[in-house]
């Protein structure tokens, strides 16, 4: 026999067996079924397929996986702890990239506080299908005169639907129908133009941490995470690999008795060498530094926003805060007159 793996044992389980059951039942068993098609399958691809080793390979990873399920597996190749807890720790920092993505995944769209803009498009959207429509009744005549009118000048882009900026817009509405030279007008002019700032801040930002954190995140489980599942799922194809090679070995007459020892091997270095390139690739997205520096640039770009509208609105709350005490003096001393 040849030497097992460096730090990877061998238990020899037992195959369980049911008393109950007699010799003349045993075809009834699921796992003798599946024996025997699998046998079959192998011995007809092995006379008119040339790749026939190959299937016989994989025929013999699905018997094994089979009777470990079965509980049948007479020798199951375990794996160092230290592998298993760089696996535990490999989902772990998996399911931590999920969780927050599915949070942050918010900030990619603008309007996440306020529900109330698709409304606002509808309403927009059923403004230009008028429009288009009323273009359409038009006479030949008066399409005419309505093109060699001068061309309109451009409407501004429409503003990001935020709650801030729907603020800003209710407010100028607002300050219109009351008129700037009233001391509410003003005040709603003054709120409306800090609230825009506000709102494009709050855009800045989000814009920040869905190229900062939210892209860079999604990268990391599509490059370093997946190439350690991927290399992960290797080494459990190699395990069954090996452990169906153990069974053909333990089987094998005499006269094969070296090729199978062969074949064990040749398993075993391939099993270890997954083993390797599992756990380097595995503490590899375990050390990796670029979770932590997307977190301190989604850190930052809050800070960075927050800071901002907290300065436009202390800057404006005095005035406000002016505007009212001088408005309401003068409403007590029209009272007293």
């Amino acid at each position: 026999m040849s030497m097992e793996p460096s730090g990877i044992k061998v238990v020899d389980a037992e195959p369980q067996s049911n008393p109950s059951a007699s010799a003349n039942n045993s075809g009834l068993n699921p796992n003798v079924l599946l024996n025997n098609t699998l046998d079959g399958l192998a011995n007809f691809s092995s006379k008119i397929n040339p790749f026939a080793q190959k299937l016989g390979k994989g025929i013999g990873q699905v018997r094994q996986f089979a009777q470990e399920k079965f509980g049948t597996a007479e020798g199951v190749t375990e794996l160092p702890q230290e592998y298993k807890d760089l696996e535990k720790k490999v989902d772990n920092l998996r399911a931590v990239h999920n969780n927050l993505l599915k949070v942050t995944r918010v900030y990619n769209t603008h309007s996440y506080d306020y529900p109330a803009q698709i409304q606002e498009s509808l309403a927009e959207i059923s403004s230009s299908v008028q429009n288009q429509f009323q273009n359409l009744t038009l006479s030949p005549a008066q399409r005419a005169q309505l093109e060699s009118q001068p061309a309109q000048v451009q409407q501004p882009p429409p503003q990001p639907k935020t709650l801030s900026h729907a603020l800003s817009r209710a407010s100028v509405a607002s300050a219109e129908y009351i008129g700037a030279e009233e001391p509410l007008g003003a005040a709603l002019f003054k709120y409306a133009a800090i609230s825009e700032k506000v709102g494009d801040a709050r855009v800045k930002m989000d814009d920040e941490i869905a190229a900062k954190f939210n892209q860079p995140f999604q990268a990391t489980i599509k490059t370093s995470i997946e190439h350690a599942l991927r290399a992960r799922r290797a080494v459990q194809s190699a395990r069954l690999t090996l452990d169906a090679c153990k069974a053909r070995e333990r089987s094998a007459r005499p006269d094969k008795a070296d090729v199978a020892r062969l074949e064990v091997e040749q398993a075993e270095d391939q099993f270890v060498a997954a083993v390797e390139e599992a756990t380097n690739l595995m503490k590899i997205a375990l050390e990796n530094p670029e979770p932590l520096r997307n977190l301190a640039d989604l850190v930052a770009a809050q800070v960075a926003f927050y800071k901002e509208a907290h300065e436009l609105l202390a800057e404006l709350a005095p005035e406000i805060d002016e505007m009212q005490v001088t408005q309401e003096s003068l409403y007590r001393n029209s009272r007293n007159e």
